[in-house]
């Protein structure tokens, strides 16, 4: 049901889409190769038909995945003690320390986090 609930919105986005994909083909087709302006505006008018909603979809499901990501840290950060009790590895310091090996600029935290200083 959650995936079903942004229909409107990639639909929106399909039409606008559409729009700015035919208004190009429309006003570029005789420059670019041999086609009519109608038969420009409908191709490039179908693909951005097709990827303006598809987009729009592919974006509202990343961001729903995002959003879960977002609240598992909050948990892991707010419960950091038992679960640091029963497996002896603080959460958020090996998060920290796994991103930092990343490359993301996160060693300060981390020296800060395990070394408790300021």
């Amino acid at each position: 049901m959650a995936y079903a609930s942004g229909v409107q919105l990639s639909g929106l986005a399909g039409v606008v889409g559409a729009a700015v994909g035919g208004y190009i083909g429309y006003s570029q087709a005789a420059d670019v190769s041999n086609l009519t302006p109608i038969a420009g505006a409908l191709i490039l008018g179908g693909v951005g038909l097709v990827a303006g909603s598809a987009g729009a979809f592919l974006l509202k499901s990343a961001m729903q995945f995002v959003i879960y990501l977002i609240m598992f840290g909050v948990l892991v950060y707010v419960f950091q003690t038992p679960i640091t009790n029963m497996t002896g590895i603080n959460p958020v310091a090996a998060t920290l320390e796994f991103l930092g090996d990343m490359g993301l600029p996160v060693k300060t935290a981390t020296d800060k986090l395990v070394t408790g200083s300021n």
